[in-house]
């Protein structure tokens, strides 16, 4: 049995370091289960309980000063990642500075868009409603035009039918033959005049016609580009509100960040807390494991003492040592069960709620565990009294042992739920690192979807110079059409003081040719009565020269009855011619007046003749005048005037 104790030892100190990190309990054990073996081992080898302590003693260093290393790098490690979230968080404030900035100018850019949009809107919508007035007054003159262009061809045909009545008449009239023709040569002219101006009016209604047409399509061009600064207008409008958003987004993202960073910042505190405190612990547990180490030292030095002096119970010790075997077999079986428990707390771990509670358990075992030692020091006390009290008994010796053995245990199961509880630090170091990487790679996903939208703000702000220049080109054109639309109001200004300086001309030459109409009524009127008082002679005319021929016919009575009785009826005769006298003288008076009447007629048609030739003689020289303002409707109303004194003069003579 003794030679075989040894031989489970060396395994025990060829362990490397990396096992003695992983699991620190099994050491603890096996430096359990070796100190547990010196007594036996003492039979052989009584230096050998000297070495094995020592040994531990080293390998416990060895691991304490990994603990340090490894929780000095992971302070160090959670410094640097401070100090990197320090960097992260003066990074996003700039991005942020930067990103108000760039909202403040896309504020302003957009503001510009909206003041130019609403410029651009209302100043296309008031050159439309000038173009569309200046349009409609276009076309109202030039249908104006057309219909007095349409009324002075009827009025030409009616003058051209009377000026063939007025040949056919004249054609009868030799001795006014020649005053007709020079009228119908200057007729003549005034229509080839008429005809030359119409041609002018033609021209410059094809002018106002394309014009017209320009206008429209310069009207359709603007509409057009109009159009697509409206849809480019609401194309970055949609594109600003995208962004907006996405701004937005990353705002909230990064808000959800800091608060994680905070969340994570409060758990790294909390954890270092933890860790020092753990430091601390773990520190005070090598002093006391020393100092009971130590206690435990001496006890098998006596023990040893004792077992040379009474080698009687080697073999009351030898079954105390299968007793224990057996308590090992046992605790072998409790730390199992403690593993399950263990493994059974590392998956309530993960939960988050409960982390706080454990670790306020933690830190109660750790009191719990302190207030063990302190009775465990004290128990020493009173075992050091009780060694050296019964130090010559031998049931006080074995009752020492086993109270001795007892605390051990309990020394060990304190120890290795230390361990456990580092392990469990560990393990929450580990999720921490965890965590901290992919908050490291969601970082890192954070900034290439921030450079995206860095790069769509640069495209946005390209295409943003592309529409200022755009619109820059825009007012150019507009500025152009400007001055086009000025240069045309400066010409329909022109046109229209001339259409009003004809306006006048015309009411004037209106109020003239009404004028004109009137006397023309008048002298109707008198020509219907003087046809009537014709047909009323005529009429006279006739029954007179019935009156004549029943005279005649009465003549011839007469003769022949003269003829017959001469004598008998001279006195007869003489008193039938005196009546037959006084019925003609009766007879011929009213024929008389009216012969008066009609003679008198005519030296009145001589001098309305003339009178219209005095108005023919100012009319040509009103045309002369005409043709030299070159104006069309004072042709036309001394056309009017002509065809007046044409008709009168015809008038006059049908009489």
């Amino acid at each position: 049995m003794a030679r075989k104790k040894p031989a489970k030892k060396k395994p025990t100190r060829n362990k490397s370091q990396d096992f003695q990190q992983q699991n620190p309990s099994q050491e603890i054990q096996d430096s359990a289960k070796d100190s547990s073996f010196t007594e036996s081992s003492n039979e052989m080898n009584p230096q050998s309980p000297m070495e094995d302590p020592n040994e531990q003693l080293q390998s416990l260093q060895t691991l304490n000063s990994l603990l340090v290393k490894e929780t000095f790098e992971k302070r160090q490690q959670v410094e640097l990642l401070v100090q990197y979230y320090k960097g992260l968080e003066a990074e996003l404030s700039k991005r942020k500075e930067l990103e108000g900035v760039q909202s403040d100018k896309n504020m302003g850019l957009e503001w510009q868009n909206g003041v130019l949009s609403v410029y651009m809107e209302t100043q296309m919508k008031e050159m439309g409603v000038e173009k569309e007035r200046e349009i409609g007054e276009l076309n109202s003159k030039v249908n104006g035009l057309i219909s007095s262009l349409e009324n002075e061809r009827e009025r030409l045909s009616l003058v051209s039918k009377e000026r063939d009545l007025a040949r056919n008449d004249f054609e009868l009239q030799v001795n006014e033959g020649s005053l007709m023709k020079a009228n119908l040569a200057d007729m003549e002219k005034t229509e080839r005049g008429f005809l030359e101006e119409i041609g002018k009016l033609r021209v410059e209604c094809d002018k106002l016609l394309g014009e017209k047409e320009e206008l429209e399509k310069v009207k359709s061009s603007v509409v057009k580009d109009k159009d697509l600064l409206e849809k480019n207008i609401k194309d970055m409008v949609m594109e600003v509100e995208d962004l907006r958003i996405k701004i937005e987004n990353l705002e909230k993202e990064k808000k959800e960040i800091e608060m994680e960073k905070i969340y994570q910042r409060a758990k790294i505190d909390e954890l270092e807390k933890k860790m020092r405190n753990m430091d601390e612990v773990i520190l005070n547990f090598n002093k006391e494991e020393g100092v009971l180490r130590s206690k435990v030292f001496l006890l098998e030095k006596n023990s040893a003492e004792a077992m040379d002096r009474e080698a009687e119970l080697a073999k009351e010790i030898d079954a105390l040592v299968e007793e224990k075997r057996a308590i090992e077999q046992n605790l072998e079986r409790v730390m199992e069960e403690k593993d399950l428990a263990t493994k059974s707390l590392e998956t309530t771990v993960a939960e988050s709620a409960d982390k706080q509670r454990r670790i306020d358990n933690l830190l109660e075992e750790r009191d719990a565990a302190t207030r063990v030692l302190e009775m465990n020091k004290k128990e020493l006390k009173d075992m050091r009294e009780k060694i050296e009290d019964f130090l010559g008994d031998k049931s006080e010796i074995e009752k020492v042992k086993f109270s001795g053995e007892i605390n051990k245990s309990e020394l060990h199961k304190e120890v290795s739920d230390l361990w456990d509880v580092v392990n469990r630090l560990l393990e929450a170091c580990e999720a921490y690192e965890n965590k901290k990487k992919e908050l490291i790679s969601e970082v890192s996903c954070i900034r290439v979807s921030f450079d995206e939208l860095t790069l769509e703000k640069d495209n946005a702000l390209k295409v943003l110079d592309e529409e200022k220049q755009n619109g820059v080109n825009l007012r150019l054109k507009i500025s152009e059409m400007e001055k086009i639309l000025e240069e045309t109001t400066e010409e329909l200004t022109q046109k229209k003081a001339e259409w009003q300086n004809l306006i006048k001309e015309k009411e004037e030459m209106v109020n003239h040719c009404r004028s004109m109409a009137e006397d023309k009524d008048g002298l109707q009127k008198e020509l219907l009565e003087a046809k009537r008082t014709l047909n009323d002679l005529r009429a006279k005319m006739e029954s007179t020269s019935i009156k004549y021929q029943q005279l005649l016919t009465l003549l011839k009575n007469t003769a022949s009855r003269l003829c017959q009785s001469k004598g008998e009826t001279d006195r007869k005769k003489k008193e039938e011619a005196a009546i037959a006298e006084r019925k003609h003288e009766e007879d011929i008076e009213p024929y008389s007046t009216e012969l008066e009447a009609i003679k008198q007629a005519f030296e009145n048609k001589e001098t309305v003749a003339q009178d219209l030739k005095l108005k023919v003689e100012v009319m040509e020289k009103s045309v002369m005048e005409a043709q030299k303002k070159k104006s069309f409707w004072t042709m036309v109303s001394s056309a009017t005037t002509l065809l007046a004194a044409v008709t009168f003069a015809y008038a006059a003579r049908r009489f």
